[in-house]
């Protein structure tokens, strides 16, 4: 956690550089936005964009045969519009969280490990997410979420002490037991984000937020800052659901103290 802190009404725009061969125009969100989100968002410099697949952009050990990692470069007529959706994630964060734990972001058309597709992955500090505007079902706020569902991971492991597994765990049914994780939630089809009803009231907003400890705080992280009035309403009226919203706000409470419920729900119902 970066100990200096600057008055958030005095926070300085963020500055952008972009390492990639395609220079793009920089993108400027016009809607309304909370207290303490810039205007106009860009990327912090020292964070590097990237659209293009390179031959080492993943650990070594991915490239075994089991796993088989294989990324396809964002088409560059697609850059720009990312570009635009990534601008509006990064905006919700303090330049300080960005700076000190985020080093590069690939936004890439397709990613695939284990043979399977994936939306999204991390890995000790960089973000993979997908943007393919030719699927109807990968939306501004899918791929957005996806970036916010990644970066929780990043932050959990920074501070995964901080983060009481035990008291999370403890809100679900003495028998529940979560399942192999999301590589086997994806083959089995068990991978939407969408909300499942049938499951609200045993604290789990999908089928996939089941299949891991990680996931399921992945899947509440990345709704505290997309889901929009609907998740809020489904905190509001699921007690289990609460418990957990509040154990992940307190979380991002101790990463910066601008995370509040309050700064939380703002993102909500901002027009």
């Amino acid at each position: 956690m970066n100990s200096t802190r600057r008055d958030n009404n005095n926070r300085k725009p963020v500055l952008i550089r972009l390492t990639v061969i395609l220079v793009l125009p920089l993108l400027f969100l016009t809607s309304a936005v909370p207290i303490d989100i810039p205007v106009n968002p860009t990327v912090l410099e020292g964070i590097d964009i990237l659209f293009d697949a390179e031959p080492r952009m993943f650990p070594a050990n991915w490239y075994c045969k089991r796993i088989n990692a294989d990324a396809v470069s964002l088409p560059r007529e697609n850059r720009t519009e990312a570009m635009d959706i990534l601008n509006k994630a990064i905006a919700k964060y303090p330049e300080d969280v960005l700076f000190v734990y985020l080093r590069k972001v690939y936004v890439l058309k397709s990613l695939s490990f284990f043979g399977v597709p994936y939306g999204g992955t991390n890995t000790k500090d960089v973000v993979y997410i997908t943007y393919d505007n030719s699927n109807p079902e990968r939306t501004f706020e899918y791929v957005e979420g996806v970036f916010h569902h990644e970066f929780s991971s990043v932050l959990l492991r920074k501070f995964n002490k901080q983060f009481d597994k035990k008291l999370w765990s403890g809100t679900n049914s003495p028998d529940f037991e979560y399942g192999k994780g999301g590589v086997e939630a994806i083959k089995k089809g068990e991978a939407s984000l969408d909300y499942d009803y049938s499951l609200l009231s045993l604290g789990f907003l999908n089928k996939y937020s089941q299949s891991a400890f990680e996931e399921d705080v992945n899947v509440f992280a990345q709704n505290l800052f997309c889901g929009g009035e609907q998740f809020w309403f489904i905190v509001d009226t699921f007690d289990k659901i609460r418990e957990k919203a509040t154990l992940i706000i307190d979380f991002y409470h101790l990463i910066d103290p601008q995370f509040t419920e309050e700064y939380f729900r703002a993102l909500a119902y901002t027009p």
